[in-house]
């Protein structure tokens, strides 16, 4: 069975005892004893999910502002609002609120997981989105974290601190879309940001991470084959190679390691064979930052050409539009290409140019 990345959750007789619309927050079922304490020990064992990179989301039938108070304000709520990556707190069906929290928090209907205690609402979204896992809850709250924690759906443990850090990513990424909305000027959003790019050369100490990119990124990918962690060292060990990654962060939160190249140098021309990037961090300007660091590499090597080796797949048109851009029939003058947007601060690391 396919690992997934998020679990989406019910709010009244999920997260908490009784209906917050009928009960209201003095009657809810929320404590640390009595049928208050499957809940908290629920909570507790999403939490524990959370902090190895499961994503959480809301999807509830509710008034907003008496579950959000829930949320915010009941002392023994678990689960913060900074927990979830995006919320859908209304009164829509909730499989077409699933398809909204897919597009929202950007991943596949087939790496959801949804929680909810009513047969109803889990039958309509098994008929309606077949592609969401929808496992049958216990009717004993007492029995929701020895159900959740046999569930097969999760990876047991994450392999690089990017893994760990998803939860937390995509909650600062709602975050960025909310303080997004008060800018009329994409440019000046993105100068709000304070972005910090960080840019490491032929340096060998995330090889998992980046063996990972290879394996998991579509849509920003110029050369969509996998790598290993062997391969990588290997290429980095060769002189007639160089590598780059980079580590990109704002006043949000750290992305963590999004973009990775390799180039392959001649003496009149650098090819670059390998060049991706983290889907969420595009049209940020990054990219361009990114291809610039190493445009200006080759230019301290007095080379003045660079060449890009790009394979279409079914899902890397960002890729395509990108080399098209700035590669003409995949070659560029290195002067072309040295022009990184304003607004992000680069830094390099390692390795000799």
């Amino acid at each position: 069975m396919s690992a997934k990345k998020c679990i989406v959750l019910d709010l009244d007789n999920t997260l908490w005892g009784g209906i917050i619309g009928e009960d209201g927050f003095e009657g809810i079922a929320l404590s640390l004893t009595g049928p208050g304490a499957g809940f908290i020990a629920f909570q507790q064992a999403l939490l524990d999910l959370y902090n190895r990179g499961i994503i959480l989301a809301i999807n509830s039938r509710n008034n907003f502002e008496d579950a959000i108070k829930v949320i915010r304000s009941n002392p023994n709520m678990i689960l913060k609002e900074n927990n979830f990556a995006a919320l859908r707190i209304n009164w829509n069906d909730k499989a077409n609120n699933l398809i909204e929290l897919s597009k929202e928090i950007n991943i596949g209907l087939d790496s959801m997981v949804f929680l909810d205690d009513d047969p109803a609402n889990r039958a309509l979204v098994k008929t309606m989105l077949p592609e969401v896992e929808v496992p049958e809850m216990p009717s004993n709250p007492s029995d929701y974290t020895k159900f959740l924690i046999g569930l097969p759906y999760f990876d047991s443990k994450a392999l690089t601190d990017e893994d760990k850090m998803r939860g937390n990513l995509y909650v600062t990424e709602r975050l960025r879309r909310e303080s997004e909305k008060s800018f009329n000027n994409q440019e000046e959003f993105l100068k709000s940001l304070g972005l910090n790019f960080q840019i490491f050369i032929d340096d060998s100490s995330q090889l998992a991470r980046l063996a990972q990119l290879t394996d998991k990124t579509n849509q920003f990918n110029v050369n969509k084959h996998q790598l290993t962690e062997k391969d990588i060292s290997n290429f980095i060990n060769n002189p007639q190679y160089k590598v780059f990654y980079g580590r990109l962060t704002d006043r949000f939160g750290d992305y963590g390691i999004i973009s990775f190249a390799i180039v392959r140098k001649e003496l009149n021309l650098w090819h670059v064979e390998y060049f991706l990037m983290s889907c969420r961090v595009i049209g940020r300007g990054v990219e361009e930052a990114f291809l610039s660091v190493i445009g200006g590499a080759a230019k301290d090597n007095l080379v003045e050409k660079m060449s890009i080796e790009f394979v279409k797949t079914v899902k890397n048109k960002p890729a395509e539009d990108f080399v098209g851009k700035y590669f003409k029939k995949n070659l560029a003058s290195i002067n072309d290409i040295i022009n990184p947007p304003n607004w992000v601060t680069i830094k390099k690391y390692g390795g000799k140019i």
